[in-house]
């Protein structure tokens, strides 16, 4: 299994990391067997080149899940301090939360989810296949 790696670009307060981990370590069979979240996970940590961050319509996209069904999940993920609010966007009258991302003040939390995602859940395969969804879909539609 490749090893993860996140982009930290502050310190991290190890205490506060070590706290979240022994909070939330009970629900972490509730939080890792789901595939959607896994791969919201798997999403977000396989792209540094964007500080681990990514827009709700791609990740929905990616998923093949609708933009509401993603966002219940990044909000799950949020009650979990895996994933964060990067950016908020105005519409209309209201303000959208369009960019997510992981929340990396604490990435051995973030790691440590992973790793058992991949270890008991989920192969790699199986994340590549649940990530690329609408990919697959194109495909096979071009070969009929």
């Amino acid at each position: 299994m490749p090893k993860a790696f996140l982009r930290v670009m502050q310190p991290v307060n190890s205490d506060a990391d070590e706290q979240v981990l022994i909070q939330f370590l009970p629900e972490i069979s509730s939080i890792c067997s789901n595939k959607i979240r896994a791969g919201i996970l798997h999403l977000l940590i396989n792209s540094p080149e964007t500080m681990h961050s990514t827009q709700v319509e791609e990740l929905s996209f990616k998923l093949g899940v609708r933009q509401s069904v993603c966002i219940y999940h990044l909000e799950k993920l949020n009650e979990w301090k895996l994933v964060e609010v990067k950016k908020n966007q105005k519409y209309g009258d209201k303000n959208r939360r369009s960019i997510w991302g992981l929340d990396l003040r604490y990435p051995n939390w973030i790691l440590e989810c992973y790793k058992n995602i991949r270890s008991f859940f989920f192969t790699e395969k199986e994340l590549i296949e649940i990530t690329s969804r609408n990919k697959n879909l194109r495909n096979s539609s071009t070969l009929e």
